[in-house]
Order: structure tokens, then sequence, then C-alpha cells
């Protein structure tokens, strides 16, 4: 069973028991509802139902993840309706640290890397995960508009390389990638290539 689908099972087990005496939101418009206290709480309860349903190095890490942390990150993305179960899912991976992950060129902005090119240049995401392990692969999604991911494995010494994309000529081409490095919990981060010659001239 993929790590993914775990922290879904589990986290729809833990939601359908819940009500409106303190457990855990079933949507996201409840979540927001949430005085900030209770939205830590959701968060806690989000983080330790998926280290529950994890094994291994992979439980340990969710289960240190800062609640603190994810609760930032669910206030980002609980937007209409939608279940809260789906947004613990998808939202966990960005605030796990099982591996890390380095850009060839790219410049760690806290939040995102980032990446400067131009629009007319092919991007290859180049890259090394540490510590440094053969196996697994890593994954990038457009993180706007339609698109079909794209992955590249994790050779020798934990470095990858991903298929070369073309950059939409736009200022900000952003990309989501993930890191999927058994036994560790999945990783994902932003990638952000910034096309300087789309930038708006002052």
């Amino acid at each position: 069973m993929g790590m993914r689908v775990a922290i879904a099972l589990v986290c729809v087990a833990f939601i359908a028991g819940c009500g409106s005496d303190g457990g855990s939101p079933v949507s996201a418009a409840a979540y927001r509802a949430l005085d900030a206290k209770g939205r830590l709480a959701a968060a806690t309860a989000c983080r330790d139902q998926a280290a529950d349903g994890a094994r291994g190095a992979a439980a340990d890490q969710i289960g240190a993840v800062d609640p603190a942390a994810l609760r930032t990150q669910l206030d980002l993305g609980a937007k209409g309706s939608r279940d809260f179960a789906s947004l613990c899912t998808e939202t966990l991976p960005f605030v796990t640290r099982g591996v890390g992950v380095t850009f060839a060129g790219a410049t760690d902005s806290g939040d995102t890397y980032t990446f400067q090119t131009r629009s007319d240049k092919p991007l290859t995401i180049r890259g090394a995960v540490s510590p440094p392990r053969a196996g697994g692969y890593v994954e990038a999604r457009r993180e706007f508009g339609a698109s079909k991911p794209f992955r590249g494995e994790i050779g020798a010494g934990g470095r990858f390389a991903l298929p070369t994309v073309r950059l939409r000529k736009q200022a900000n081409n952003g990309f989501v990638v993930a890191i999927h490095a058994p036994p560790n919990a999945p990783v994902e981060v932003r990638f952000s290539a910034i096309c300087v010659d789309c930038l708006a001239s002052p």
C-alpha cells in the first residue's frame, strides 16, 4: 500500500467518527470555522493518525512533523468545502522531512526553490536527495494548469534528472516536486522557474 493511500485511509477512518464535539473537522469549511487552538488540534490529529498508519522510518518522520507548521499549510489550502481528509493527505508531504533535497542551480528561498532561466530554454530539473541512496523516484507536476506529471529515477549518489520540459512564457513556472524514497515518508517541495525575459519592465 502506498504511503499516500495509507494516509488517506487513516484520515478517512478517523474523520468518519468525528462530529461537532471537538473532533476533527469533516470539511475545509469546518476547519476554517475553528479558532487557532482548534485548528492546531486538527493539525495534530491529522499528523498523529497518518503516523499511526505508516511504518518504520516513515512513521517516525511523519510523527516528527511540527503541528504548527502543518496548521499553517492547512490554513493556506483550506478552500471551498472539500473534505478535510484529502486536505490532510495532500498537505502532510509539504511539512514532512523524510529526506533532504537540493536542486542544481536553484536557491532555497525558504518555502520554494527558485531557478532563474529563460522561457525559450527547455528546463531540466536536476538534483540529489540526502542521505544519498539509489532507489525510488522524483516526480514533478505543474502547480497550476493541466499537465501530465513527469518523473525520473533516483540513481547512484542520490542523484536524479527529470525529463526536459518546455516552459510557458510567463514570469513564474511553478512546479510541485515529490520525492518518493522508501522507506522514508513522501516529501513534496515547490520549485519555481523564474523566466527573466518574461518579467515586466520597470
